[in-house]
């Protein structure tokens, strides 16, 4: 397993002429939804974490991240 900081990975991104566009969080409120969870709560727990992984604070306590760099843009 292998955890980087986001700000490595910006400076990394920085260093190959990628700079940082955007970043966003995953795993916000939960890790996995249950077997249990269909349909429309699936739907709501769903639009809660990509809201959530979007908006500060609460992409910043995500479990993972993406991070987008952009060359030449």
């Amino acid at each position: 397993m292998r955890a980087d900081r986001r700000e490595t990975l910006t400076a990394t991104l920085a260093g190959i002429g990628a700079p940082l566009r955007s970043w966003y969080g995953v795993r916000v409120f939960t890790e996995r939804p249950g077997p249990g969870v269909q349909g429309p709560a699936l739907d709501a727990v769903l639009a809660a974490e990509e809201r959530a992984g979007r908006t500060d604070p609460y992409r910043a306590v995500a479990g993972l991240l993406h991070l987008c760099g952009v060359r030449g843009g």
